[in-house]
This record gives structure tokens, sequence and C-alpha cells, in this order.
């Protein structure tokens, strides 16, 4: 029982950095922050949903 207590208690951890560290590296790529940005407002388009204006940033 313990076994499998520490056993998803570091998938978690494990889970964890790894995400902090693939959102770092997303932050600073402006090429896929504007393929997911073009991304929403199709996907929107989609919907039937007003697509947002693309911000000026």
């Amino acid at each position: 029982m313990i076994e499998m207590l520490a056993m998803t208690a570091s998938m978690l951890i494990f889970g964890w950095i790894i995400w902090k560290v693939i959102n770092r590296h997303e932050e600073g790529d402006s090429v896929l922050q504007s393929k997911l940005d073009a991304d929403d407002r199709r996907a929107a388009i989609g919907r039937g949903e007003s697509p947002d204006p693309p911000s000026s940033d």
C-alpha cells in the first residue's frame, strides 16, 4: 500500500516538473503563440462564435 502511494506521488511530482518545463519553454515561443491564437480564432468560428480580434501584443 505504501509503495503504491509512493509511486503515485512520484508520478505526480514528475508530471508537475515536466509541465513546468514545457510551460517555461512555450512562454518564450512567439511563433507557437501566434499559431495557438489562430487556432483559437478558427475554433470560435467553427462553434459559430464571433472570434476576438487579434491582439497587438
